[in-house]
């Protein structure tokens, strides 16, 4: 009796000292905080049940031994071998409770987040690296080594959290020995087969967490709030799940899509309608390969240059922002009123090689690791490979280790003539943080340009920033950034920082002439990893929110293919590659490309009924944005929710029967099914059977 509660104290002292943060988030209704430590509290009683079952295993097993050895050590002849072995297996059990505790809740206070999917990934990539042509792993390293130089944001929380826990198992002891009379007697009241019926009951209750459907009824909670029903959950079961959906992606890939309410005949036969617009599709082995349609978009006469930017988590909800007297963006907001701008742009994933890869390649982000990570062997048909094959120059500038989740293997074979990483930058580079500073990396994309515009090859040349990634360190140099470093919110002064950058970087090419004949293209890999907004919707959609900027040089702009405006159609990242191809004339006749080109936009209003696919590893969650708005759907719980595209209001709960939502909701389904299941089965494109078409 003693220990299970004092497992279930432990449990219940974390929630308690994460509910401030989630109240300073949100402030909830009386009766929704109810509901969530109540719910809580059943969460914790499984896990403790739980806890108590493996010490009485463990007891066992060590009673034993200890009866064995007793003979030759006084010790242990003198002592019970099983009351022994049980306060020790009880121990071992409640120190593990507290490792996993307090890595949760320092993993919650960045994230909003218990243990998931992502943490399980990343412990991968920092214990276990691939060794793949010889390349080590070094990505989580070097996040692991900032986020320890960052110790000033988190390092209190440790012993905060530990006097925490402290308190609350020495009340517990002191409450446990008040009682202990009363167990007494009461003990000597009744008969052992009734005191022990009574516990095994009690136990029995506890491994249900007292409702019928057990964990389940944890898992489904209705609990609209995603700040609360995190906090509802139990970070143990919670990690479970996430351990296990990580083993089962590296060894099966995506198990999930496999459900009873959508087989893959529908699947594919929804999918095709949606992305096929009517065309024929070619083979049933490879169900998207599907002849191409273009818009009526703009065509160049001959290969225009192509410098596709990505900024690390670039949140277009910051652009246009002012914070103590500051702006944030001066840059991009009047780069905004000379490109096309995306209003409604999307990320199709939330994390970079989630976003990296629906960008090249024109195929949805996987809701487990990334393809570029863990199928990087399979057949794509990915931009830099067509651009190159039509003579195009094609490379890539990061400032981080090039092995960043598998780039240099994964870029290599879809044809990136070259990856120029950290280590081809000077030794006098300036770095900081996570690798070499987003000035230091500008100054390095334009020596590439330079050297690129010299030669007569068109070239398509890419970039990834860093400083706007957490821990957000970045040179204090300039006046406005050092003074938002004092601002709570780090990402303010890394952002500021960005735009400095790269509106000296970008000025001066316009002023060299560097950038004649290119088309410039701006995003986020993803909008902010951490789960900022005013509404529910909000936090958990924000992890898609990028801008996308499209920017034509003046030796290309005429008025019948660009005029620079905000535009409100709905985008995201799978509609770059073909875009991109069809501006040059270079979109294939057959391809397996999930996003469409909307070069028409660059001179007329089209294209209005385009659509994104969402896919989050964080929120375990889907989602389609299209022209009635958003649709969200929690594989976790099996919600669906549907909200305005500003996601400036609530969502609004609705049963997957409705026939409001239903069609939507088996499109979107049917995309994630069919998306995952022929993409870890190899099935998206094959160089075999369809190169010699292109």
């Amino acid at each position: 009796m003693f220990w299970w509660i004092l497992f279930l104290v432990l449990q219940q002292t974390e929630r308690l000292f994460l509910l401030p943060q989630a109240l300073s988030l949100e402030t909830p209704a009386p009766a929704l905080l109810f509901k969530t430590l109540v719910i809580g509290l059943r969460a914790d009683f499984i896990t403790s049940t739980l806890g108590i079952a493996i010490v009485v295993l463990l007891a066992g097993g060590l009673g034993v031994i200890f009866s064995v050895f007793g003979r030759w050590f006084a010790t242990l002849k003198a002592a019970s071998p099983y009351r022994l072995g049980f306060f020790l297996a009880a121990g071992l059990v409640a120190v593990l409770f507290l490792i996993l505790l307090t890595v949760d809740m320092v993993y919650s206070y960045y994230n909003q987040q218990h243990l998931n999917f992502v943490f399980f990934e990343y412990l991968s990539d920092l214990f276990a690296p691939h060794n793949d042509a010889g390349i080590p792993s070094v990505q989580a390293k070097q996040q692991t080594g900032a986020e320890l130089q960052d110790s000033g944001r988190w390092a209190w929380r440790l012993p905060a959290f530990a006097f925490a826990e402290g308190i609350a198992i020495a009340a517990w002891w002191f409450v446990f020995r008040r009682l202990q009379p009363l167990l007494g007697r009461y003990g000597r009241a009744v008969s052992p087969a009734t005191a022990n019926t009574i516990l095994l009951v009690s136990l029995v209750g506890g491994m249900l967490g007292f409702h019928p459907q057990g964990p389940y009824a944890i898992r489904i909670a209705d609990i609209n709030s995603a700040i609360y029903y995190n906090l509802a959950q139990n970070p143990i079961l919670y990690a479970s799940e996430a351990l296990r959906a990580a083993l089962d992606a590296r060894t099966v890939g995506t198990r999930s899509w496999v459900r009873n309410d959508m087989r893959m005949g529908e699947a594919l036969r929804l999918s095709q309608e949606a992305v096929g617009r009517g065309a024929a599709f070619a083979d049933p082995q490879y169900p998207f390969v599907r002849e191409m349609r273009t818009e009526q978009g703009v065509r160049f006469n001959k290969p225009v240059n192509v410098l596709l930017i990505f900024v690390e988590g670039l949140d277009r909800r910051y652009l246009g922002r002012t914070v103590a007297s500051i702006r944030l963006t001066p840059f991009l907001d009047r780069l905004k009123g000379e490109s096309l701008y995306f209003e409604n742009f999307f990320t199709n994933g939330v994390q970079t090689a989630h976003g990296l890869f629906p960008s090249f390649c024109s195929y949805y982000a996987t809701q487990g690791p990334s393809a570029m990570k863990t199928r990087y062997t399979h057949d794509y048909l990915c931009l830099p490979t067509l651009l190159s094959r039509a003579g195009y120059r094609t490379e890539m500038v990061i400032s981080q280790h090039r092995d960043l989740n598998r780039l240099q293997l994964f870029m290599a074979r879809n044809g990136l003539h070259q990856l120029f990483a950290e280590d081809d930058f000077s030794p006098n580079a300036e770095r900081i943080g996570l690798g070499i500073t987003d000035g230091a990396l500008f100054d390095g994309v334009r020596s590439r340009i330079e050297i690129l515009q010299a030669s007569d090859q068109p070239f398509f040349l890419t970039t990834l920033t860093v400083n706007t990634h957490h821990p957000f360190t970045v040179p204090l140099t300039h006046p406005e950034v050092r003074a938002l470093s004092t601002e709570p919110d780090r990402y303010l002064a890394a952002l500021r920082y960005l735009d400095v950058e790269m509106e000296r970087w970008f000025v001066g090419l316009q002023r060299d002439g560097l950038l004649k004949n290119t088309v410039v293209f701006i995003l986020g890999d993803h909008g902010r990893h951490e789960a900022i907004g005013r509404t529910d919707i909000e936090r958990q959609v924000g992890h898609f929110m990028s801008p996308l900027f499209i920017w034509m040089d003046e030796s290309l702009r005429a008025p019948a293919n660009y005029r620079p405006r905000v535009v409100s159609n709905i985008a995201s990242q799978v509609d770059l590659a073909p875009t991109i191809l069809a501006l040059n004339g270079l979109m294939p006749r057959e391809a397996p490309f999930l996003g469409r080109d909307l070069s028409c936009l660059l001179r007329t209003d089209c294209a209005q009924d385009n659509w994104a696919f969402l896919s989050s590893v964080y929120d375990d969650l889907i989602g389609l944005a299209d022209e009635h708005g958003l649709l969200i759907y929690s594989l976790r719980n099996a919600s669906l929710y549907r909200a305005g595209l500003s996601v400036e209001e609530e969502g609004v709960r609705y049963a997957v029967t409705d026939p409001i939502v239903t069609a939507r909701y088996r499109r979107l389904l049917a995309l994630y099914v069919s998306s995952n299941y022929l993409l870890d089965h190899n099935q998206i494109w094959s160089w075999k059977e369809w190169g010699k078409r292109l």
